[in-house]
């Protein structure tokens, strides 16, 4: 498997470009589907690994995005308002969905680029750690396994690794570049970083910020805990085994669950 992207330093894991075709894990029949809307029931048992979803959860990036992705659709005479914007962000639908619906799929590429330049640039000027995730990352325990399972790109990724070094936290990052055509709310992406992990879905646990992030890790057969930030859809908690406001609540709520 070719290597592409950032090594932790003192271990021997990397984020790399999975060329998985399939979510054909060896755990993935591990667990069984549990695709019913409000259902809190899980085969959760100890947990043994955390994972976090990265934007808005960790890093407070979604405000940069928003900039950004107005910014091109304003530099390209199109106009989306916030209502609009929150419903793409929150059902997770991607740029060429919204390019379908002004006519513009035959200048995706152009408008992506766009996007991506915008920003890239300013995720490397501005993107912050959200202060109770730098004080949780600080404070990690080296005897849990954690890894960040997110829906960006990896060039995205990359650029919020290159000002914030979340490599020295987390000893596996997964990629959209991963997992497509896999995107949250299907369970490959969380799937695969329990595999990387080396620890069996149920014994994981997945803490984000948005619905598809829970109904990932329900699927996935993942212990599940919202975090409520400013982006996060008002009736996300609705799905959510645990909610909580502040990651400072997460080793409270993990040693309840021991």
């Amino acid at each position: 498997m070719g290597t592409q992207g950032i090594k932790n330093p003192g271990s021997h894991h990397r984020y790399t470009k999975t060329g998985l075709p399939h979510p054909g894990l060896f755990f993935y029949s591990s667990f069984t589907m549990l695709r019913s809307h409000g259902t809190h029931s899980c085969t959760c048992m100890k947990v043994e690994a955390i994972l976090f979803d990265l934007d808005g959860t960790l890093v407070n990036s979604i405000p940069l995005y928003k900039q950004a992705y107005f910014q091109t659709l304003s530099d390209f005479g199109l106009v989306l308002s916030e209502p609009e914007f929150n419903k793409i962000y929150w059902e997770n639908h991607k740029l060429a969905d919204v390019l379908a619906r002004f006519h513009l799929s035959h200048r995706d590429a152009e408008i992506r680029k766009h996007r991506n330049d915008l920003y890239m640039k300013t995720l490397g000027e501005r993107v912050t750690w959200f202060e109770d995730a730098k004080s949780l990352a600080g404070s990690f325990d080296n005897k849990i396994p954690r890894a960040i399972v997110t829906g960006s790109w990896k060039i995205w990724v990359d650029a919020i690794e290159r000002r914030l070094g979340l490599s020295s936290f987390f000893s596996e990052i997964v990629t959209a570049d991963d997992c497509q055509p896999y995107d949250k709310p299907h369970p490959h992406s969380l799937l695969l970083a329990a595999d990387r992990l080396g620890i069996p879905p149920e014994h994981c646990i997945y803490i984000g910020d948005q619905d598809f992030d829970i109904q990932a890790a329900i699927d996935a057969g993942m212990a599940n805990c919202l975090i409520v930030r400013e982006h996060t859809p008002p009736q996300a908690h609705k799905n959510a085994m645990h909610v909580i406001h502040s990651l400072q609540e997460l080793s409270a709520l993990l040693e309840q669950m021991k």
